[in-house]
């Protein structure tokens, strides 16, 4: 099957261009220079609105929705999944002072990551809603700042369920016990161990348990077996006199229409070109789908315990801003080589403003045609001087001229908090809705590139 815009929600124009949130891509390229990021502001606030009302009306308990800033913190764009209704988590203390700029009370911020830092002391003294805890160090520091600051955290414990989704990369298992940093090893006791002394702490409130199963889940089965880990651990909790109060299943949800590449497909892709298929659409459950097997889940196995429902607790990230992301880039020279094929050069590819493509299936269509015959086979290359710079390799396209523009699709999650300049400016972010577009980051400037350095020019201070 091939991928069309409309599976993105996006519009054709009667000369068959492409149309985002009622403006033509081309023109927003004209307006604001390529590379661009566009972002579908209805689309995200659909997406965002959808997937927390998935989850209230499949679980009879209450259902807290949070928004995974990692995976795109634009500040814009995380303004609108707050008006949507999601909360904040976050893993940073840039991520941390946007979330608080941005009007956030810090009861209703959730920190998580491996390696908190300074981010664990600024959570515990200005009170965080829910920190998740990640292993047995990081619950020693956060007892021991609880302790010198006579504050008491509200935790939850990370558990790793040793689970792992079929076929899926070993880079994207954040549930592995042997390929992933995260969360408590319940093989070897720690959960346990951690339940017990949680139990015996005066300077730690136990919420609740977290787990996450993958990046990119595209199977909603996937969700079963760490649940009942996780509900079999609550039950544990509460002989020890604790409360489960949360359970927070993470996030993880793939989209239809990308997905990342399983460890077979990478190294013939990298190997040899082969190109991945394409995801199909009809095939991918939907977001209602994956809350009815997580509430069931949920439910089954607490009655299952006799356990009182505890708060449901998810946080998407890709699942809201990946479909309404668009990257346009702009056709610079097309170069054949008889014998070998033909490269068409862009202004942005892996190296630069979209590293994702590097593991991931993100299509790609030609602004002025979307619906034109991909009679041509071109291998889309970016700037940089240095042969991985990718989009696609052996990708069917329609015929594409210099100055052209390319949109690909599904940039909205990981695009922007991976860029690297290399040399050249960072794109800016337009957001578009009934026909208007807002400009949410310009593009970066000469001075912005060397604000941070010293030394280079006469007349620096040291």
């Amino acid at each position: 099957m091939s991928l069309r815009v409309e599976d993105w929600g996006f519009e054709v124009s009667q000369g068959g261009a492409l149309v985002i949130g009622g403006v033509r891509a081309e023109a927003l390229a004209r307006e604001f220079g390529t590379p661009l990021h566009v972002v579908d502001e209805s689309g995200l606030r659909r997406r965002a609105s959808r997937l927390r009302n998935a989850f209230e009306s499949a679980y009879a308990g209450q259902v807290t929705a949070y928004y995974a800033l990692k995976c795109n913190n634009t500040p814009g764009i995380v303004r609108m999944t707050l008006d949507e209704g999601l909360q904040p988590e976050v893993g940073t203390p840039y991520e941390w002072c946007l979330a608080r700029r941005l009007g956030t009370e810090p009861g209703q911020i959730m920190i998580n990551g491996p390696n908190k830092g300074e981010l664990l002391r600024t959570a515990v003294l200005e009170g965080a809603g829910l920190i998740v805890v990640d292993g047995p160090q990081e619950l020693d520091d956060v007892e021991a700042l609880c302790r010198s600051t006579a504050r008491r955290a509200r935790i939850l414990l990370r558990v790793n369920p040793n689970s792992v989704p079929k076929g899926m990369n070993r880079a994207s298992a954040t549930g592995s016990r042997k390929a992933s940093v995260f969360g408590f090893d319940l093989v070897s006791g720690e959960v346990s161990d951690a339940l017990k002394r949680i139990a015996g702490s005066p300077s730690l409130h136990f919420a609740g348990l977290h787990c996450h199963v993958g990046t990119g889940v595209r199977r909603t089965r996937d969700y079963q077996r760490p649940l009942e880990i996780l509900v079999a651990c609550a039950a544990e909790a509460t002989r020890y006199g604790m409360t489960v109060e949360v359970i927070n299943v993470g996030g993880g949800f793939g989209v239809p229409t990308s997905r990342e590449l399983d460890t077979l497909e990478f190294l013939l892709y990298q190997g040899i070109g082969r190109l991945p298929k394409p995801p199909d659409p009809r095939e991918f459950p939907s977001i209602e789908d994956f809350a009815a097997l997580v509430s069931e889940a949920i439910q089954r196995d607490c009655e299952r315990y006799g356990l009182a429902l505890p708060r449901l607790v998810v946080e998407p990230g890709r699942a809201i801003v990946s479909g309404a992301g668009v990257l346009l880039l702009g056709v610079g020279a097309v170069k054949q080589r008889p014998g070998v094929g033909t490269w068409v050069i862009t202004d942005g590819a892996a190296g630069t403003v979209a590293f994702p493509l590097y593991y991931e299936y993100h299509e790609v269509f030609l602004c002025a045609a979307v619906h034109a015959p991909r009679s041509e086979r071109y291998s889309l290359v970016g700037p940089v001087c240095f042969s991985a710079d990718w989009i696609y390799r052996n990708k069917r396209m329609p015929p594409i001229v210099p100055g052209d523009v390319l949109a690909i699709c599904d940039a909205g999650a990981y695009f922007t908090v991976q860029e690297s300049n290399f040399g050249f400016p960072r794109p800016p972010i337009v957001a578009v809705r009934d026909g208007k577009a807002t400009l949410l980051r310009r593009r970066e400037t000469f001075d912005d590139m060397v604000s941070r350095d010293i030394g280079w020019s006469d007349g620096d201070e040291p």
